[in-house]
């Protein structure tokens, strides 16, 4: 039977998807480490069988920043994941990653016009406490599968505020876009680097490498 998902629980609560639709709704459960994926369809005659609603991103703070305009794809699995990554090692920087959230969609365009089935969105805080500002780049993703299996993601370069200022505190979030979905609930962990420049050095020079290894687990 081919599977439609709409929504995700994490740990042992569920986050459950409002659907509508007629005829016969199946409900089939799977697991996510500790957690469940709820799938809810509409059996048709002949075993077609029809989603019965739609969940879309357009109202989840996660990815506001990247559905804009007409891009707003359905959700089709979406497991949000907690981490406490944190990094002082760059003088005066801190930095934290603290919420991973991850879905598949039906598709996704990008302004290169890209189609792209899976995106990820960082949740982070970085707070710099010295008397120059600092940039800070992300590169490119590495989404590691329980299998050992490995999804690279893109960033998206075009929304990435990369200067923080002076003494100065801010959070947001990191987006990225990738293709394989083939096992999206199967996520172990996440390796991204990071390049640190100070404000008077040149687009050449990197004064700080962060290599990030974020081992997940389903959020409560």
């Amino acid at each position: 039977m081919k599977k439609m998902i709409l929504g995700t629980t994490v740990c042992a609560s569920l986050l459950l998807v409002a659907l509508g639709g007629c005829g016969q709704k199946e409900e089939i459960q799977g697991t996510i480490e500790s957690g469940k994926v709820t799938e809810t369809s509409t059996s048709l005659s002949g075993g077609v069988e029809e989603v019965a609603g739609e969940a879309t991103l357009k109202d989840d703070g996660y990815f506001k920043e990247i559905i804009t305009g007409d891009k707003d794809p359905k959700v089709k699995l979406e497991a949000e994941y907690k981490t406490d990554w944190t990094d002082s090692s760059w003088e005066n920087v801190d930095f934290n990653i603290d919420k991973v959230k991850v879905v598949e969609v039906d598709k996704f365009k990008d302004d290169q016009e890209k189609d792209y089935k899976g995106l990820m969105s960082m949740h982070y805080t970085l707070e710099n406490k010295g008397e120059e500002e600092v940039k800070v780049r992300p590169k490119e993703a590495t989404i590691v599968l329980k299998d050992g299996k490995e999804v690279k993601a893109d960033h998206f370069l075009d929304i990435w505020d990369d200067v923080f200022a002076k003494d100065h505190k801010k959070d947001g979030y990191i987006h990225f876009k990738f293709n394989d979905t083939d096992q999206i609930d199967s996520i172990k962990e996440i390796k991204i680097s990071f390049t640190g420049h100070k404000k008077d050095s040149s687009e050449d020079k990197v004064d700080h490498t962060y290599d990030v290894t974020l081992p997940l687990e389903l959020a409560k």
